[in-house]
């Protein structure tokens, strides 16, 4: 078909055209109405597909996620129970406030039953550390290397922590000894040092921050 039998045919005879140019026309038609349709419905409800194919495979993901932690969840769980144990025996191990005096005579005779003899206890006043409180003592004693060996695994091995920190040993002086009494020094260390011990503030109770006067026991 030619352009000028395009241009002769008359719409109100349709009737009359050719089958071919009937055939090239709807089928025109027909490509029209496929492209709206596409551009007008087909194309917006893929692309809401796209998002929801999206947005499924986002909450796969999720969903796994949370099998994961869920399947995790009675060890987590184990765990927490666990740590709660160890940190209520840590707890129980921290002297309370009536118990703090016979615990540091108990460091003292500890000292004294192996041998060392005590130049200086001082305590210096609790310390408040959030939920515990440290109470420091200072302490200045003589003795051999073994007697102060012992002393410190005497202390570690008290039921409540008690901790040894700012260790300072040295020689004895022997400055206007006899010749004995030098050679009895030679073996004598004066080791300085603070032993601290901690005490649970249950309910955050106040700290008493004044030093306690303090001197030889």
């Amino acid at each position: 078909m030619t352009f000028d039998e395009l241009r002769n045919l008359q719409i109100d005879d349709v009737i009359r055209w050719p089958v071919k140019t009937k055939l090239i026309v709807i089928a025109i038609i027909v490509l029209v109405l496929g492209v709206v349709v596409w551009f007008e419905f087909i194309s917006p409800e893929n692309d809401k597909y796209d998002q929801l194919q999206a947005q499924e495979d986002s909450l796969k993901i999720q969903v796994r996620q949370k099998q994961l932690l869920a399947a995790s969840l009675p060890a987590y769980q184990a765990q927490i129970r666990e740590m709660n144990r160890r940190f209520q025996n840590f707890l129980q191990q921290l002297p309370n406030r009536t118990q703090i005096p016979s615990l540091l005579d108990d460091v003292t005779l500890a000292g004294r039953s192996r041998g060392l003899d005590f130049e200086l206890f001082q305590p210096t006043g609790e310390v408040n550390k959030n939920f515990y409180a440290e109470i420091p003592v200072k302490l200045k004693v003589v003795g051999t290397y073994n007697d102060i060996g012992r002393f410190a695994a005497a202390v570690a091995a008290m039921p409540r922590i008690v901790t040894i920190n700012n260790i300072d040993i040295a020689r004895m002086p022997d400055a206007g000894a006899t010749s004995a009494a030098k050679a009895q020094a030679a073996q004598k260390l004066v080791m300085q040092c603070t032993a601290t011990t901690y005490r649970y503030l249950d309910g955050g109770g106040s700290v008493d921050h004044q030093s306690k006067e303090g001197g030889k026991p």
